[in-house]
């Protein structure tokens, strides 16, 4: 559950305004996005230490700002993404994802003070008009919606293709609106005591992990054109005018307490939400998998899989409750479609099959939105007390694009108790290194499969020739 920290903020600041408003059309745009967030970002960590903690740098962070008096709400969203942003209405967003690459807490409140600037200098609704789209309306909220809505825009075919901004913006900002945020931001740092130059050392982590990232997917990495960078200022050069703003400043960097507080944080995807690897989603909590076809991709989200393929095809698997009778469920599903996209009377070529062994029900329905005839098939299978469902959508009259998202359908399958066991959840754990460890020594320990040393060091903030001392705190992954 968000929560609200206005009265926190007043209380570390030692007085303030009284509670003020946002503007109503701001409150309106944070309200409308906030559940499209958590859907795409797999929700709200359930950790509420963490989340409390977070809140609570925000607050202090805040507190030096002339909006302290106004409601913000600060998120850590349970997805393994490094991304970070804001909503208008002061939402705040940072990803578990971030808080792993993190390294102290001045890094941190860098992140939530670069991204309270941009919603105290209205820049997100600046950018909403300019683009006339939500950060979410068009993008977040085409997957959430699944296939009954979802637009063609640029923002779309951003998500689409997994495009990343520094920051974690999905959004454009400007070149200008990039530097004001990053020096607004400084700014709150050094009237919050952290260390001003915590923005350019986070800068120079994210920096790391895109190449790491970049190197790990076989890819050439060019910073001024990598995606997670696209539409901002590289990040060289957003790290020397946050040097330059620093100066010799000095201030709390906050190392114990925040590795303490990201101390047991699942690392990596969460198993509670199923895990995308390669062509595969494997679900060992709730047993169950299934292989994408060529050419498809798989995005997760807090209440859905999004399949995405070619020809703007997609595929959206969601769980429902059981019923006795599959054609009933699968009629109530149906008429869920609202009528204006619906061409003629509806379910069409209703047939039962199973399904590696398990019942199942599937049939078409024509669609006409806006101006695209496409042909959705829905299928419903019966899993457990419940049922698994499958929406695939295509063009009309292509066949072969909708034979790949039925052979991704075909091949949902029952996951074995000892299928289920080879994927265990990992945590980050913290601990100090031991006299004559190494850095070599540590990534050993580390039992994730093709963990390597360069993951090691991205993790823990460590250049390519940086050794480890003894009694330092340093980031392990484990079981």
């Amino acid at each position: 559950m968000t929560r609200f920290f206005s009265v926190l903020a007043l209380m570390i600041s030692g007085g303030g305004p009284a509670l003020a408003e946002w503007p109503a059309e701001s409150v309106a745009l944070g309200e409308r996005d906030h559940p499209k967030v958590l859907a795409r970002f797999g929700g709200e960590v359930q950790t509420p230490a963490l989340s409390a903690y977070v809140a609570e740098i925000g607050a202090r962070v805040v507190a030096g700002s002339d909006r302290a008096g106004e409601n913000w709400h600060f998120t850590v969203l349970d997805s393994h993404e490094v991304n970070a942003f804001a909503l208008p209405g002061g939402y705040v967003y940072v990803t578990r994802g971030l808080l792993a690459l993190a390294n102290n807490e001045s890094e941190l409140a860098a992140v939530l003070a670069h991204e309270v600037s941009h919603v105290i200098e209205e820049h997100v609704e600046a950018r909403l008009e300019a683009q006339s789209d939500a950060l979410v309306d068009g993008a977040v909220s085409a997957l959430v919606t699944g296939i009954f809505g979802g637009g063609e825009n640029r923002m779309g075919n951003a998500v689409r293709s997994g495009v990343e901004t520094a920051f974690g913006q999905m959004g454009a900002y400007s070149k200008e609106q990039e530097f004001a945020a990053d020096a607004g931001g400084i700014s709150l740092l050094q009237a919050a005591g952290y260390r001003p130059a915590a923005q350019a050392d986070f800068l120079a982590s994210m920096a790391a992990n895109a190449a790491l990232k970049a190197a790990m997917e076989g890819r050439a990495y060019d910073e001024t054109t990598a995606p997670i960078f696209a539409n901002h200022p590289a990040p060289a050069e957003r790290q020397l005018q946050a040097l330059a703003l620093a100066g010799d400043a000095v201030g709390q960097q906050g190392v114990e307490g925040f590795l303490a507080a990201i101390d047991g944080m699942v690392f990596g995807q969460n198993q509670r939400a199923g895990l995308v690897q390669g062509q595969s989603f494997i679900h060992p909590k709730l047993g169950f998998f299934f292989e994408a076809a060529e050419g498809q991709r798989i995005q997760n989200g807090a209440r859905q899989v999004n399949i995405l393929g070619p020809n703007r095809s997609t595929l959206v698997m969601s769980g429902g409750q059981g019923q006795a009778d599959l054609q009933a469920a699968l009629q109530a599903w149906a008429a869920q479609i609202p009528r204006r996209d619906r061409q003629g009377r509806g379910l069409s070529n209703v047939r039962r099959l199973d399904i590696n062994g398990m019942e199942a029900i599937t049939g078409t329905v024509n669609l006409r939105q806006r101006g695209q005839r496409t042909t959705l098939r829905m299928t419903v299978i019966r899993f457990n007390d419940g049922v698994i469902r499958f929406a695939g959508k295509a063009r009309r009259g292509d066949e072969a694009t909708a034979d790949l998202l039925w052979q991704t359908v075909q091949s949902f399958s029952r996951l074995s108790e000892e299928g289920a066991a080879e994927y265990a959840q990992a945590y980050i754990e913290v601990r100090a290194v031991a006299a004559g460890e190494t850095v070599a020594d540590l990534t050993q320990q580390i039992m994730v499969r093709g963990f390597s040393e360069a993951q090691f060091r991205v993790l823990n903030g460590l250049a390519a020739d940086e050794g480890v001392s003894t009694g330092q705190l340093v980031k392990m992954v484990s079981f």
